[in-house]
């Protein structure tokens, strides 16, 4: 039932999301236990989790969308006209990600929230309208198939995600200021506020912005759907940690695909999440998710499932 408030509403459906398919998962588990693969755990473990959170027990990977959240932010003056020329870029078939989608048979799918109006990091984003946001990010499920590739691109996005994860995770971001600016940076932002503990979707409305709220709808869409997700950017990292922060195992049916550099990598192992891909990708949004879609492959090769792509 409504509330009509809608953070408690989201609330709601967070403690109501569903579980994993442990009978599905079991039965890749089964299968690969009566073959020769002790020293492949991680791969079959990689096919069971699929199997889980798709809930069947004969995962696949035929249908794979990538979905793009793109948005802007008034610090930085330029973001708007970035985000522009990358939406053109994308629907011309020019961005990187385009060219590993075309390779892979994955769709690609650019949502823009609201990119040519700047989001302002100015605490006065009210509730609804962040709400507003996460639900428009539920919109990157819509496409269902069985794997759902999710990032961003946000121009000066880095700052406000690792002040949201370092608020939900708890990350000392003093400890490694001298070695990342962005996290100096960071910590700031965070200084500037008096937030109360435990009160994930209140950094979220006050550090965050629309593509990092649209991450978070997004997220919870496809744990609707029955969707596993794949992803990689810092909306991803920190729509991850409001989700943890909220229920520890809200995101349990999201991977990391990989961290664009030794920033992401130390949120990442903050959030306890191991990427699927170790060596940063480091060519632009989506890419880390369509470098780490062979593991998958392999996985369900080794688990005895054929690739139908």
């Amino acid at each position: 039932m409504l509330t009509g408030q809608p953070f408690d509403d989201l609330r709601a459906l967070v403690a109501q999301l569903p579980s994993a398919d442990a009978e599905s998962a079991s039965a890749v588990q089964s299968a690969a236990n009566a073959k020769p693969f002790a020293e492949a755990r991680g791969l079959v473990d990689l096919a069971a989790w699929l199997a889980a959170w798709q809930r069947r027990p004969v995962p696949a990977l035929a249908d794979i969308h990538i979905c793009l959240l793109v948005s802007s932010y008034r610090h930085v003056p330029q973001g708007p006209a970035m985000a522009a020329d990358y939406v053109a870029m994308a629907a011309k078939g020019r961005a990187p990600v385009n060219l590993l989608c075309v390779d892979k048979g994955v769709g690609l799918r650019v949502i823009e929230m609201a990119p040519s109006v700047p989001h302002a990091l100015d605490g006065n984003w009210e509730d609804r309208d962040c709400m507003a946001a996460i639900a428009f990010g539920m919109e990157a499920a819509a496409s269902g198939g069985d794997m759902l590739g999710l990032s961003d691109f946000a121009p000066g996005n880095d700052v406000p995600a690792v002040a949201v994860v370092a608020y939900c995770a708890g990350f000392d971001l003093a400890a490694h200021a001298a070695d990342e600016p962005v996290y100096g940076a960071a910590a700031t932002m965070l200084s500037s506020l008096a937030l109360p503990p435990d009160q994930p979707l209140a950094a979220l409305r006050l550090l965050g912005g629309r593509e990092i709220a649209g991450a978070v709808g997004a997220i919870l869409a496809a744990r609707m759907a029955g969707l596993p997700v794949l992803a990689d950017g810092w909306a991803a990292l920190a729509a991850v940690s409001v989700l943890k922060a909220l229920d520890s195992g809200a995101a349990d049916h999201v991977r990391i695909a990989g961290t664009d550099g030794s920033a992401q990598a130390r949120l990442a192992a903050a959030l306890g999440v191991v990427p699927v891909v170790s060596i940063p990708v480091g060519t632009g949004a989506g890419c880390a998710v369509a470098a780490a879609l062979p593991v998958f492959s392999a996985a369900l090769a080794l688990a005895g499932v054929p690739d139908r792509r």
